[in-house]
């Protein structure tokens, strides 16, 4: 396949990816350390309106494809590291084409620098959990871009693939991609849509806020509650859950959580990145599915956000599952992909540009 680099949008931004490709092909700078905070909403919200510095993805190289679409490997800049993605191309897509695009975002990886890499050792982006997504909606029209997040895979930036703030951190990452989706070939820059599942639910539900772009999107069990109620959360499943509570029981997550706000430079409020305190800026209609039964990423979780959701009258559908699955198999995979993609068509604009 060519260059993710369309022609139309070369002639319409070529001083800004000149410069774009330019500081792709400088030396990649060292990892930045865990240190600086993550960005506020409002900063985020700020930066984003502004514009900043253009962003431009890099073709790579091609990766191996699926049945039903072809792949490619492209890299951008985010926060001044280099960070890759996977794009997936429906096959067959006559050139011109312009279809809708989904950013779909991961969820939580134990050991980052391993995402995409299958159990028999292949660097087979986006892995063997994560395999049926870019099948499942490329087969429906849309071209799907996975972005690995810092630190994930070759992607710099390891120090800060861990913990609760991670998620701040990797939606600065898809914030990057978003504004780089006019140098993407084949997707429609006008019809973005997006798709997150746990953890990477939160991640795309924090750049819902920053962004009206996106004209919808789904999450999948999405990770919720502020990140400490996450952090006491995941200390009682690693310990004895079945057992009363109190505050003399140690809690490792909560501990670390301490530790990693106490190791911040900078002025920092764990309020400043949490979504349910700034739905108000949701802009984006939003669909949410939860298996009720969910252990990894409880049900209550998403229940809250719907909640709010209503009371602050945003435009939302949520639907229960009766299972404990946290990302779904089978028949309740069909479906909840099937609302999902009329959930989006309902959405798709035509675009005469």
């Amino acid at each position: 396949m060519r260059s993710f680099m369309r022609a139309r949008a070369m002639n319409r931004l070529f001083p800004a990816l000149l410069s774009g490709c330019l500081a792709c092909a400088l030396p990649s700078p060292a990892p930045a350390e865990r240190n600086a905070p993550p960005l506020s909403i409002q900063e985020l919200r700020a930066g984003h309106a502004a514009g900043k510095a253009p962003v431009a993805v890099k073709y790579e190289k091609e990766l191996r494809g699926g049945p039903s679409f072809d792949a490619q490997l492209v890299s951008y800049r985010s926060s001044g590291l280099a960070v890759y993605a996977m794009v997936a191309v429906p096959k067959n897509t006559p050139a011109g084409a312009e279809l809708p695009l989904l950013i779909a975002n991961h969820g939580f990886h134990p050991d980052p620098p391993a995402y995409g890499i299958t159990a028999e050792g292949e660097d087979h982006r986006p892995g063997d959990y994560y395999r049926p997504v870019p099948e499942l909606y490329a087969s429906e029209g849309f071209v799907v871009v996975m972005p690995d997040y810092r630190g994930h895979n070759i992607s710099e930036g390891g120090d800060y693939a861990r913990g609760f703030l991670a998620s701040a951190y990797y939606t600065q990452d898809v914030l990057a991609l978003l504004a780089a989706v006019e140098t993407l070939e084949l997707a429609d820059p006008e019809n973005v849509f997006a798709w997150g599942h746990s953890l990477g639910g939160e991640v795309t539900l924090r750049a819902l806020l920053a962004s009206g772009e996106i004209k919808a999107a789904s999450l999948w069990a999405p990770t919720g509650g502020s990140i400490w109620e996450q952090a006491y959360y995941y200390s009682r499943r690693q310990s004895q859950p079945d057992e009363p509570d109190s505050h003399l029981l140690a809690k490792a997550e909560v501990d670390a959580l301490r530790e990693d706000l106490g190791n911040l430079q900078g002025a920092f409020e764990w309020q400043s990145i949490d979504p349910l305190r700034h739905l108000h800026y949701l802009q984006t209609p939003l669909l949410i599915h939860h298996a009720t039964g969910d252990l990894s990423t409880p049900y209550l979780w998403s229940a809250r956000l719907a909640g709010e959701l209503y009371r602050q009258g945003k435009n939302y559908r949520f639907h229960s599952y009766d299972s404990a699955e946290h990302f779904f198999t089978g028949e309740t995979r069909a479906q909840a992909v099937k609302r999902d993609i009329a959930f989006f068509r309902q959405r798709i604009t035509k675009t005469s540009r």
